[in-house]
C-alpha cells in the first residue's frame, strides 16, 4: 500500500512474496482533461485513476464505492484522509460476528485509520495475517466521533483494485438440489454483481469470487475472496474504461443500513483473501487449511466425526418408536456410530404444513418419549441425534397462538407463507431466548450427541412487529440474532456435533462454519449430480466440512439408478453417512454396507485431514476425479459417467505426489515413481457400462534414488 499526497490510501500489490518493494509497478500519472483533479497544481493526480484500498464516493472516483454514509443533515459527502496506523499481535475478535480465530503469537493485525474531521467519522481498516497461512483477513469499522447520529448506507469488508490483464472470473451459482455450480467467464467492461437478498447466503450465489490468468487446477495465479457471513451479501467486479479491475465483497448495500449514534462503532463482517500461484487447487488448499486451523471450532478441528445413519429417506414423517428401535438395531449390527432422528418427531408433524415451533414429542408416535430411544442406542454403543428447524414456525400452532407477535412480518400486510411456514423474528431477544432454551433443554434432557439444524425458507417479510429501527437494518439484525443463538448453544455444548443444513447447501458459507463444523451440502444425493456439487464446494470448503450420504435407488431426487459402488465412493469423499432403510437390507446388501463402513473407518483420518486434490472436472467432460493425500499414502477416485466405445482406456495424472518417491498400488502391487504418476499419469481399464468408479490406493514405499 501507499499513501498518495498524504491523503489517499492506494493499493500497489497483492501476490507472491517479495524480498523488497521499491514501487517498480507504480504507473506514472498523466493528466486527463475529463478527470477530476482535487489538487490544482497537480492535475495529473486524479482519484479516477488511483487503485484505492477502500474507495468512497463523491471524490472523482466514479467506480463502485466501498462505503457510503449519510450525515445528520442529509449530506452524503465524506472525504476520508489517512491519519495513522498501528500493528497489534493477535486477531480482531468480533463479539457479535463469526471471525477468524488465533492466539496472539499466531497472528498480527495492521489497523489503518482514516478520518473525516468535518463529518466527524473515523474509518478503520483491519488486515490480519497468520504465520501458518497465506490468507489475509480484512474488515472495516466505522466510528461516529461526533455528537449527532449518522446513517451507514454501505460498508464493504474488502476492496481490491488491480489492472485488467485478461483474467477470468470464477464464481458459484446454484439452486436447491444443484448447489455450487462453477461459473467461469471472461470479464467485460462494466459492473458484474452477484449476491443474496434472501436473508441468507443462499444457494444461488454464495460469497466467493476468484480472478485467474492462465490458471488451471495446478498452475497459474489465482486471487480469491470470500466472506465470513451468512446473510445478505454482494460480490462486485468492475472493469472500467481504463482497464482497471475492482473486486469487492461485503454486506448487500440494497438491503442494508445502520444508524450509528455518537461514539458508537459498527464492524463489517470479515473477508478472506487467498492468493495462489499453484492454480485453483492451491487456492482451495489455502482456504481448507485456514478454515480448519482458524475458523472451525477447536473442539472439532481434528475430532473424529461419527458415521451416521439418518432416518429421513427411510421414514420421512412416518417415524415411531418401533421403526427407530429397528434402525438402532440395524445400525449397531452394520457398524454405524450414530443414529439421527430426522423430521416428524414432535407436535402433530405428519407433513410440512404443521407443528414447527411446538417442540414437544408426539406421544402417538413415541408413547414413552425419546429418552428410552437414546438410552437404548447408548446400550448398543451408538450415539443419538435429533433434527430441528428452530428458526421457523407453522400456522395453527400453539406457539403462534401464544405469541403472534413473534412472526417476522410487517404491521400492515399478512406475512407470506413459504414451504407452509413463517419465519420467527430473531431480532426479538425473546425469540432468541426461546430457541436457546428449547434446544438446550432437549439436549440436556435427552443426552443427544448430534443436532441437525435445518432452515428451509428465506425472508419475504423482513420486518419486526416491535421494530424501532429502519427496515433496511432488519436483515443484518436478524443475522446477529441468529449468531447469538448459535454462539450460546455451541459454547454451552461443545461436545455436541451441530450440523448445518438449509435444504442442503442453502446456507453453506464460512460464517456458518464458525459454529457448525460440517454441513449437509445438498438434499440431492444422486450419484451423478453429487460429483459437480462436491467438486464445486471443494473449491472453498474442506472435505471435513461436507456431509454426504449413501441413499437408495432409484434416487429420490432424480429417479436415477447409479451403482452402489459409485454412490459409496461419493459419500466416502465426505463426512460419510447413509440415508436409506438399512433395516430391510438383503444379506448381500448388508455385507456390502459392512465392508464399506469398515473401509471408510480405516481411511477416515486420511479423508478428513489429508490434502485434497481435484484431478478431473465433471464440469468439463465425462469424468470426475480427486485424490486424498498425506505423506504416507493416497486414495484416488475416478468416476467415469458414460461409456464411449472409442475410449479404449482411461488416464489420470496425479499432481501432488512426492516427485522423488516410489509408490506401490495396493491391488496390483505394481510400483511406480512419483514423477511418472505426476507427468505420465496412470492408465486404467475402461469397463463397459455407465456410472462406474475406480478406486486407486497408493502407498509410499521409499525415496527413489537420484
Amino acid at each position: 500500500m501507499e499513501i498518495v499526497e498524504d491523503t489517499y490510501l492506494v493499493h500497489r500489490y497483492w501476490g507472491k512474496k517479495l524480498t523488497s518493494y521499491h514501487f517498480s509497478n507504480r504507473p506514472p500519472l498523466k493528466k486527463r482533461t475529463f478527470a477530476a483533479a482535487p489538487i490544482a497544481e497537480k492535475p495529473e493526480v486524479s482519484p479516477e485513476f488511483l487503485p484505492f484500498e477502500f474507495p468512497y464516493p463523491h471524490q472523482g472516483d466514479f467506480r463502485n464505492s466501498a462505503v457510503q454514509i449519510q450525515q445528520a443533515n442529509g449530506d452524503e459527502l465524506v472525504r476520508f484522509c489517512f491519519q495513522s496506523y498501528e500493528i497489534k499481535n493477535g486477531v480482531n475478535q468480533l463479539s457479535d460476528l463469526p471471525h477468524a480465530r488465533g492466539a496472539d503469537e499466531e497472528a498480527q493485525t495492521l489497523i489503518i485509520y482514516l478520518s473525516d474531521q468535518i463529518a466527524e467519522i473515523e474509518l478503520a481498516l483491519y488486515y490480519t495475517i497468520f504465520a501458518d497461512s497465506s490468507v489475509i483477513v480484512r474488515s472495516s469499522k466505522i466510528k461516529n466521533i461526533g455528537t449527532r447520529p449518522i446513517k451507514i448506507a454501505k460498508l464493504f469488508s474488502a476492496s481490491i483494485d488491480v489492472r485488467y490483464d485478461q483474467q477470468l472470473s470464477t464464481t458459484f451459482y446454484g439452486t436447491h438440489q444443484k448447489e455450487f455450480q462453477l461459473n467461469r467467464s471472461e470479464i467485460q467492461h462494466g459492473l458484474y454483481k452477484i449476491g443474496s437478498s434472501r436473508g441468507a447466503s443462499g444457494p444461488l450465489y454464495p460469497p466467493y469470487i476468484a480472478l485467474s490468468k492462465g490458471a488451471d487446477e495446478f498452475r497459474g495465479e489465482v486471487h480469491a475472496m470470500t466472506l465470513i457471513y451468512s446473510g445478505n451479501h454482494e460480490i462486485i467486479l468492475e472493469r472500467d474504461q481504463y482497464d482497471h479491475l475492482r473486486m469487492q465483497a461485503g454486506l448487500a448495500s440494497e438491503t442494508f443500513s445502520w444508524q450509528l449514534n455518537a461514539e458508537e462503532t459498527f464492524y463489517s463482517p470479515q473477508a478472506l483473501l487467498s492468493y495462489s500461484d499453484r492454480g485453483f487447487n492451491g487456492s482451495s488448499q489455502s482456504f481448507h487449511r485456514f478454515f480448519t486451523d482458524h475458523l472451525i471450532s477447536p473442539a472439532w478441528k481434528n475430532k473424529e466425526r461419527p458415521l451416521l445413519i439418518n432416518s429421513w429417506e427411510m421414514t420421512y414423517y412416518d417415524v415411531n418408536h418401533k421403526r427407530i428401535i429397528d434402525l438402532i438395531d440395524a445400525a449397531a449390527d452394520l457398524g454405524f456410530e450414530t443414529v439421527a432422528l430426522d423430521d416428524g418427531w414432535y407436535g402433530k408433524r405428519n407433513s410440512s404444513k404443521t407443528s414447527l415451533g411446538d417442540w414437544t414429542v408426539d406421544t402417538d408416535k413415541f408413547p414413552d418419549g425419546l429418552k428410552p430411544l437414546v438410552d437404548y442406542a447408548k446400550e448398543k454403543n451408538i450415539g443419538f441425534g435429533i433434527w430441528f428447524e428452530p428458526e421457523m414456525i407453522s400456522p395453527k400452532t400453539e406457539l403462534l397462538q401464544k405469541h403472534p407477535d413473534w412472526v417476522m412480518r410487517s404491521k400492515n400486510y399478512e406475512p407470506l407463507l413459504g414451504r407452509n411456514q413463517y419465519v420467527l423474528d430473531l431480532t426479538n431477544p425473546e425469540v432468541q431466548h426461546f430457541i436457546i432454551e428449547t434446544v438446550a433443554k432437549t439436549i440436556m434432557e435427552l443426552g443427544v450427541s448430534y443436532v441437525k439444524w435445518d432452515m428451509n425458507r428465506h425472508m419475504t417479510d423482513p420486518f419486526s412487529q416491535q421494530q424501532t429501527f429502519e427496515s433496511t437494518e432488519y436483515p443484518h439484525r436478524y443475522m446477529l440474532g441468529l449468531y447469538r443463538v448459535l454462539n450460546e448453544l455451541t459454547s454451552a455444548f461443545p461436545e455436541v456435533l451441530f450440523e448445518n443444513c438449509s435444504s442442503g447447501g442453502g446456507r453453506l458459507d464460512p460464517g456458518m462454519l464458525f459454529y457448525f463444523p460440517q454441513t449437509w451440502i445438498s438434499d440431492n444425493t444422486d450419484g451423478l449430480d453429487r460429483q459437480q456439487i462436491q467438486y464445486g464446494a471443494s473449491c472453498l470448503f474442506p472435505i471435513s466440512s461436507m456431509t454426504g450420504h449413501v441413499s437408495d435407488v432409484p434416487n429420490h431426487q432424480t429417479n436415477r439408478v447409479v451403482p452402489f459402488k459409485t454412490r459409496a465412493a461419493l459419500a466416502s469423499s465426505t463426512n460419510m453417512g447413509y440415508e436409506m432403510n438399512i433395516a430391510q437390507l438383503t444379506e448381500d446388501e448388508k455385507k456390502a454396507v459392512r465392508s464399506h463402513l469398515k473401509e471408510y473407518k480405516q481411511e477416515r483420518k486420511l479423508i478428513m485431514e489429508g490434502t485434497f486434490h481435484r484431478l478431473q472436472s465433471p464440469f468439463e467432460g465425462n469424468t470426475c476425479g480427486w485424490m486424498f493425500l498425506n505423506k504416507e499414502q493416497a486414495v484416488i477416485y475416478l468416476f467415469r459417467n458414460r461409456y464411449q466405445v472409442f475410449d479404449l482406456s482411461l488416464l489420470i495424472k496425479l499432481p501432488g505426489l512426492d516427485h522423488h518417491a516410489l509408490y506401490q498400488e495396493e491391488t496390483t502391487r505394481q510400483v511406480y515413481s512419483g514423477s511418472e504418476l505426476i507427468n505420465c499419469g496412470l492408465a486404467l481399464e475402461n469397463p463397459k457400462g455407465d456410472c462406474i468408479v475406480q478406486k486407486i490406493k497408493l502407498k509410499k514405499i521409499e525415496a527413489e534414488s537420484v
